[in-house]
């Protein structure tokens, strides 16, 4: 494996980070019985050519200069072979991952749209359907329906894939889908055009891999605000105006980025984008009228996941002085030949197929996990591509006596988190790879969540009941009703 320096191009780095990924089992999860639905997205990866490199055909009017000629554009190669590339290792390069901004709800079709991803910031990809041959086959199909890019073609080479993830609603209580993610890279210095379905995707986005590695500053992490009672009572309005006043709402971490599209759908103009929709992929910085793409939730926890193979990708989320606790320790970067690790990928259950049983080996195994960290720590490397920032996505809520009650609740939770981090350091173990530690910390943190909303409203219940009674005694003996 390359190591990471100081003076490793762009691509140098890009290409160690496919290494890692490359190099790690993919964790892949059953569906369970009672829910069969799966997705797919494709995660994109392109490199910029340097501005002062002019390729064949692309020539600016009346250019005499040296030009790339299309032999040595890369396209058809292997990866290893396109790397070697001189316009690839160019130091001006610039690795860049493309997002789709998802259509707002008023530019959707009314009669039955689903709009829960209206205006997100995603990856393009979407449900697997019958006729679907595999998981990847549909992460071809949605990238081609959504944008028109064609990854079967030979500009873009497959170089991995992330682990499977559970995507669930309700408070963490229902799955929804299975949810599997493809890397790839494209091997040509010249994008093609996407073509939107603008009744989907309002804009497409390269953002640079640059933007997405962390520490992040203060300036670029911010929140978003989900109302959950919406999520408890989806119907009843006087039920969910009454959760909104006593529970509060939910605030997911969020990394914002700037609003520059590549291409827009045919008649969107970001000046009319629906900002008010919750959840919203866009912001407008009322104080200097700046646009920036809001990431948050499930695709800025997929991002996390790949940038955690990078070589320079630090343990700690925010730069130094913000407090975020993030689920891995500080402890430094182990380089490993990626020839020795293990590649074949590894089926895991779902945690909703038995709830708490894979929670519970999990938590029997801890003390032989501590046992096993002592003889780890003297190696004292952890492995990359072990997911350091996965409670950055997690919510947290606007009152602090519901987070309260959630510390409370989360013993199981904070013991799943340290058996992962156990697991993370010296060489990878087949049976720590069989275990789905990010369905099992999932699980047991919206168990505590549940917990602690149920604690919290009978709490406000009481309160409010002793209020009233204290009230209506006052008014009683304002009346004289305690007069003989």
């Amino acid at each position: 494996m390359v190591a990471s320096t100081p003076t490793e191009t762009p691509s140098t780095a890009l290409l160690s980070l496919i290494h890692s990924l490359r190099a790690l089992p993919t964790r892949l999860i059953q569906s369970p019985p009672t829910q069969p639905r799966r997705a797919s997205v494709a995660i994109i990866i392109r490199l910029r050519p340097a501005e002062d490199l002019v390729f064949e055909g692309h020539e600016p009017e009346g250019w005499t200069g040296n030009v790339v000629s299309r032999e040595d554009w890369g396209e058809g190669l292997e990866l290893e072979d396109f790397m070697k590339l001189s316009w690839v290792n160019h130091p001006n390069t610039v690795p860049e991952i493309l997002f789709i901004r998802r259509a707002s709800p008023s530019s959707l079709p009314p009669p039955g749209a689903h709009h829960r991803w209206a205006s997100h910031i995603a990856f393009p990809g979407g449900r697997q359907e019958p006729d679907d041959q595999s998981a990847y086959y549909t992460a071809l199909r949605e990238t081609w329906e959504e944008i028109g890019i064609d990854l079967a073609e030979k500009e873009f080479l497959n170089v991995g894939r992330l682990d499977e993830r559970e995507v669930t609603t309700s408070l963490g209580k229902r799955l929804l889908m299975i949810l599997s993610p493809f890397v790839f890279i494209q091997t040509a210095p010249i994008s093609p055009t996407p073509e939107l379905q603008a009744a989907e995707i309002s804009s497409v986005h390269w953002v640079p891999l640059s933007l997405l590695t962390p520490p992040f500053s203060p300036s670029r992490w911010s929140h978003v605000e989900i109302d959950v009672s919406t999520r408890l009572s989806p119907r009843n309005k006087f039920v969910r105006w009454c959760l909104r006043n006593l529970i509060g709402k939910m605030k997911f971490g969020c990394l914002l980025l700037p609003d520059e599209p590549a291409v827009t759908a045919e008649n969107f103009d970001p000046l009319d984008f629906d900002e008010t929709v919750e959840g919203s992929g866009s912001w407008t910085d009322a104080a200097n009228g700046s646009r920036f793409l809001r990431l948050w939730g499930l695709t800025l926890g997929m991002t996390l996941d790949l940038i955690s193979h990078h070589p320079s990708a630090p343990s700690k989320l925010l730069a130094e002085g913000q407090n975020l606790t993030t689920s891995q320790p500080s402890t430094p970067v182990m380089d490993y030949n990626p020839q020795l690790a293990p590649r074949t990928p590894v089926t895991t259950h779902s945690t909703f197929e038995d709830q708490w049983e894979a929670a519970r080996k999990v938590l029997a195994e801890e003390e032989k996990n501590r046992a096993r960290a002592n003889e780890k720590a003297a190696q004292g490397r952890r492995r990359r591509g072990v997911g350091p920032y996965m409670t950055a996505v997690f919510p947290r809520f606007t009152y602090p006596d519901v987070n309260f009650w959630i510390w409370v609740f989360s013993r199981r939770y904070r013991q799943v988190l340290k058996s992962w981090e156990l697991s993370a350091i010296g060489p990878s173990r087949a049976a720590d790879r069989r275990i789905n530690w990010s369905g099992q910390a999932l699980a047991t943190f919206y168990t505590a969540v549940r917990q602690a909303l149920v604690v919290t409203l009978i709490i406000r219940a009481l309160g409010l009941g002793v209020g009233l009674a204290g009230v209506g005694y006052l008014v009683f003996k304002a009346m004289g009703g305690g007069e003989l």
